[in-house]
């Protein structure tokens, strides 16, 4: 029975073992390695908590996820609102000057037009002269006036509407 038993077969059994050690020795590095950023990941997952299982963890995460779907519909229908809100603002204007009376003073009369982008809004005139002055407001619809408009109330409108760029 001892003849099998030869050096190089126990050299060859050697060589085996050793080479099994080492694949042994790289597969167990490489698991270690996994091992370790599967240990972090699973640090941040669990970060701020206290010995909770993952399901309590996965609990608060969904939690969290929840408030934050209902901020963002809150804040989705804040912006519809502002943008809504922004349109309807007066935020357009035109100013003409003018000399209403032939022989007094110079241009200190004045039509001004503020309009928002749906053409709403009033337009502000000023006659100036030199025993009294005289201020008038009409209002506008849709870039039209139930009053009768002047010249330089017209024109004061669609400096303002050029200016915003919202056409005739």
């Amino acid at each position: 029975m001892e003849a099998w038993l030869t050096t190089g077969t126990l050299a060859g059994i050697c060589g085996v073992l050793i080479l099994l050690f080492l694949v042994i020795l790289i597969w167990n590095l490489i698991l270690s390695i996994k091992f370790n950023g599967l240990k972090k990941r699973f640090k941040r997952l669990s970060y701020g908590t206290s010995k909770e299982n993952l399901e309590q963890i996965l609990e608060k995460l969904f939690d969290r996820m929840d408030r934050l779907t209902e901020s963002h519909a809150y804040i989705d229908e804040e912006m519809k609102r502002l943008r809504s809100s922004i349109v309807t603002r007066k935020g357009h204007f035109g100013m003409v000057r003018f000399q209403a009376f032939q022989n007094e003073g110079s241009d200190l009369s004045f039509s001004l037009a503020l309009l928002d982008d749906e053409k709403n809004g009033v337009v502000v005139t000023s006659i100036y002269g030199r025993s009294e002055s005289r201020t008038y407001a009409k209002p506008i619809q849709n870039g039209t006036s139930p009053y009768h408009l002047s010249d330089e109330e017209k024109e004061a409108m669609n400096v303002a509407i050029k200016s915003a760029g919202i056409g005739n």
